[in-house]
């Protein structure tokens, strides 16, 4: 069996999109982070449990990630190209640290 494991931290770029569980899917969530220069949107996908906790997510929140590549299907389908995401398995929300004025 091959690694599939990836660890990102970054920014959330975009407003997360939830969709509420069907009969035949979970649960799920997705947004875009952003890590920097060369890495400037990644698209993430949680699912399930997880997906109720980070609908709450707003942009600009800084997240660590863990999770795994996951080939998005529904992406692909509806672009017509090969659509890959990172599959969270877990969430780490910075704490926020107030800034102080420099006089």
């Amino acid at each position: 069996m091959r690694l599939n494991s990836i660890l990102v931290e970054g920014t959330i770029l975009s407003s997360v999109s939830f969709t509420p569980a069907t009969a035949t899917s979970p649960d799920s969530a997705s947004f875009s982070i952003d890590c920097g220069p060369s890495a400037p949107a990644i698209p993430i996908l949680a699912r399930d449990r997880l997906a109720l906790r980070c609908r709450t997510l707003a942009p600009g929140t800084l997240v660590r990630l863990v999770g795994r590549l996951h080939h998005d299907v529904e992406a692909s389908a509806q672009s017509g190209h090969f659509s890959l995401v990172v599959l969270v398995e877990h969430v780490e929300v910075a704490p926020s640290i107030p800034h102080k004025e420099v006089a």
